[in-house]
């Protein structure tokens, strides 16, 4: 286990904590506040334990606080992971642009032989993704006839890193049959979400919720919800996950 020091971004609170992978500062972390806001306080690591502190920026601007029982995972479905990814200025500023005019950070494209072709928006923050149903529980409502897809099935959220680039993770909202990512950088790899995973997405990376598919198309890959749909449209469809 690795210690770490961890200040809440709202109210300063600063704690000790413990996690089983090695946490770069400025990662996220949940954790009880002594303030008793939980919904508010965002933690993240400030220095490892017993180390002088690390120094100090105003431009790091922490992901939302992740779902209940939340265990910070540095991998993504592609093998990389896009928080060490290089900036690209050119690609930071198209995306900015985009996001100022449509406040639209990315999509969500329905690519699976037994659902009808939809195209979702993704906005900054967490979005909840599930199953369309009589009563609306869920931000991107899929239109689909597979009952395993639950009705709140996953959460995507969207956040800015320091270099001002969007990162997509993908998380669980307790879904009933699981959810799987499949790399678009190497499709044998598959990933099974656990209750307590983040993981980061990357371009084309395939979501599978319940048995039906999607893609995700960020705003360096597709401008517009057409522009995203015709990018998946002319590609196979990955393969369904039966367990």
């Amino acid at each position: 286990m690795f210690e770490y020091v961890f200040r809440c971004k709202e109210c300063q609170h600063t704690k000790k904590g413990q996690s089983p992978v090695k946490l770069l500062p400025g990662s996220p972390a949940k954790l009880n506040c002594v303030q008793q806001r939980p919904e508010k306080c965002i933690f993240v690591v400030t220095q490892e334990a017993g180390m002088p502190p690390a120094p100090p920026t105003n431009e790091f601007m922490p992901p939302l606080s992740p779902p209940t029982g939340f265990q910070h995972v540095t991998k993504s479905a592609g093998g990389s992971n896009p928080l060490f990814a290089q900036p690209s200025a050119d690609d930071n500023k198209a995306q900015n642009d985009i996001f100022q005019q449509t406040g639209t950070v990315g999509f969500l494209v329905v690519h699976d032989e037994n659902a009808a072709a939809q195209t979702h928006p993704l906005r900054i923050g967490p979005n909840v993704v599930g199953r369309k149903s009589s009563l609306p529980t869920a931000d991107i409502l899929i239109e689909t006839n597979d009952v395993m897809m639950s009705r709140r099935h996953a959460v995507i959220e969207v956040t800015r890193d320091k270099f001002g680039q969007f990162q997509y993770l993908i998380a669980e909202a307790g879904s009933r049959n699981g959810t799987f990512v499949m790399g678009a950088k190497d499709p044998m790899r598959k990933i099974k979400l656990e209750p307590e995973d983040l993981i980061y997405l990357e371009d084309n990376d395939t979501i599978q919720m319940g048995r039906t598919k999607v893609v995700l198309q960020t705003t360096k890959a597709a401008s517009n919800a057409r522009d995203a749909a015709r990018n998946v449209q002319g590609t196979d469809y990955s393969q369904t996950i039966i367990w």
